[in-house]
């Protein structure tokens, strides 16, 4: 049985801050591999200003390459439908059974998780790993997690067990402040995006092509 982790996202465009969430978690977990799975179509994003599927993937799959344990995915690009992470991970469970899943997300999100579309249902289809952002910490997340779903176990410090069995790992990381919001508007006005997304990510970027303006925005005259 092989622990995988799943890192969702719109990655329009992928970021150095998606990338380190992938290793810290990987590392903290004890992950063979993340499988960083950009959305067909993000439920809680606008489709206007959204980068075609097949070029977020791109992106992605360029991203990822030589960094140990990360694999980019297709995976949401042939289902239909808004991307909702509970029929993500139902359908992930059937295509890798005899693997243990580990859904990656931010505290704001998991906090957040009672607003989702069935949130509450992630517990029970795998274990999850909660990268703390500012202004959360081991105690806030298990104390939430605790209040949310009744018969939860303290295991370890930052670490969890859900009555169904499935854990939840609080995981700490450096703060990268960055937005792919800032980026599409960096990437408009032509300025440098080094260290900001991976290097062979940000040569496709500062190609440019008709598919990423018609998204983003017309870039300025260089």
């Amino acid at each position: 049985m092989a622990k995988i982790g799943i890192l969702g996202g719109s990655f329009n465009p992928i970021h150095a801050g998606h990338m380190r969430m992938a290793v810290e978690a990987r590392e903290a977990a004890g992950l063979e591999r993340v499988l960083l799975m950009p959305a067909g179509e993000p439920p809680h994003k606008p489709a206007e200003g959204m980068l075609p599927f097949a070029h977020r993937l791109r992106l992605v799959e360029l991203a990822v390459r030589g960094v140990p344990g990360l694999s980019a995915s297709g995976f949401e690009g042939s289902r239909p439908g808004p991307s909702y992470s509970v029929d993500t991970l139902i359908a992930l469970r059937e295509k890798m059974p005899g693997d243990e899943l580990h859904f990656i997300m931010g505290s704001e999100s998991f906090l957040a998780l009672p607003k989702w579309n069935r949130g509450l249902e992630l517990p029970h289809l795998c274990s999850l790993i909660v990268v703390l952002r500012p202004g959360a910490n081991n105690d806030s997340i298990a104390d939430f997690a605790e209040a949310t779903w009744p018969g939860m176990e303290r295991c370890g410090f930052g670490r969890l067990r859900f009555a169904s069995g499935t854990t939840l790992t609080a995981v700490d990381m450096p703060v990268l402040e960055i937005s792919s919001t800032d980026i599409r508007k960096r990437w408009r006005q032509r300025r440098c995006l080094a260290t900001l997304v991976p290097h062979a990510a940000e040569e496709i970027l500062e190609r440019g092509g008709s598919a990423y303006e018609q998204a983003w925005g017309l870039r300025e005259e260089s």
